[in-house]
């Protein structure tokens, strides 16, 4: 059933029980006539005009664009309606000829109290008619914002991952580059090595998540490519963790920022330097430690300093909202830096708020 008819079948419910209620406590069960039915039938009979004149027209036309209009048209058709009411009440009640043994006990009120009561009662009507369609604009009004806000944000996550690419790209040619002049076989694995990595960018990258083997897998492969052209007095090292079968999802290079930036500001040419990677996960969480040696660049040289970290922090807000731990942080000596992710959804749930 769709939002439409079940609002149609809600207004007939209730207006059809606004209509028979009164004759559940009417003349005692002793039968009712054609004309106690309409004189009980014309409160409800008005509020349901007044109800319907602002849930239709006044409220969606005049109620944001030009309120003093609204109030206006509203109080000329309360006042209006009241008055009417009044005087069908007392047309419709004067004909009736009860027993006598069933009378009520007689109890008149001035006509002026009686249309101030019938006004009143309008009055409520016409609130709930426009607290009613007021409430229903608002919920497609956010139901829209979260549509928009869900499409910016697929979007700006598809931008930060296109400009990932260039960027891992670069740096994986410099290496193999580098290789071709001393050892142009292992060059050509190398090729061969990067096909696959841009196979996995080109198109497990455009997923929503992916296996966390597969990224697993693309992590090891360019963490090798890097190495290549380091020397000896490098220390690399990766320690992976993770189950085997493994139905764990990661949004994909979530990580590879954070590595790509370990061996820009790890590695130094000439003194010792280490780069220590640790992936482990479970059911419950995903954690990526990375632990390197802190040689920062000079002035001359900050192309880009910093555009990977906070791509790193703009992903993890997008994909991980509220689900995700990052620490990081440098020792008293300016000699280490640490960087620590945790992750609390490893099934790649999108509540978005």
């Amino acid at each position: 059933m769709n939002k439409t008819k079940l609002i149609y079948i809600i207004h007939a419910a209730i207006w059809t029980i606004m209509f028979i209620s009164p004759l559940m406590f009417m003349n005692h069960g002793n039968g009712v006539t054609l004309r106690e039915f309409l004189f009980m039938s014309g409160s409800p009979l008005a509020l349901c005009i007044v109800f319907y004149i602002n849930y239709l027209w006044l409220t969606p036309r005049l109620f944001a664009d030009d309120r003093k209009y609204y109030f206006i048209a509203n109080s000329l058709i309360i006042v209006s309606m009241g008055i009417a009411l009044h005087y069908w009440m007392t047309v419709t009640h004067q004909p009736l000829d009860r027993p006598p043994h069933i009378k009520p006990p007689e109890f008149r009120m001035m006509p002026f109290f009686l249309v101030l009561r019938n006004i009143f009662n309008l009055i409520i009507a016409a609130a709930i008619a426009t607290t009613v369609q007021l409430a229903m604009k608002w919920q497609e009004s956010e139901n829209a914002r979260r549509e928009a806000e869900g499409a910016r944000t697929q979007a700006e996550l598809r931008n930060l991952r296109s400009q990932i690419n260039p960027h891992f790209l670069l740096n994986t040619l410099n290496n193999i580059y580098a290789l071709i002049s001393f050892n142009s076989s292992k060059a050509q694995e190398a090729l061969q090595e990067l096909s696959k990595m841009l196979q996995y960018v080109l198109y497990d990258n455009q997923s929503r998540h992916v296996n966390l083997e597969k990224e697993v897998q693309f992590l090891t492969n360019y963490i090798n490519l890097m190495k290549i052209r380091l020397s000896g007095n490098v220390d690399v090292r990766l320690n992976v963790n993770i189950p085997s079968p493994c139905h764990i999802q990661i949004a994909p290079l979530i990580f590879i920022s954070l590595i790509e930036n370990a061996f820009k500001h790890g590695v130094s040419p000439t003194a010792p330097s280490f780069i220590h990677i640790t992936l482990e996960a479970d059911e419950q969480r995903i954690i990526c430690s990375i632990d390197n040696s802190n040689f920062p660049k000079n002035e001359n040289d900050r192309s880009g300093h910093g555009i990977g970290l906070q791509q790193v922090a703009r992903r993890l807000e997008l994909d991980y909202p509220g689900k995700y731990e990052w620490s990081k942080k440098t020792d008293a000596a300016k000699t280490v830096y640490s960087s620590k992710i945790i992750i609390y959804d490893t099934k790649l749930c999108y509540n978005r708020r």
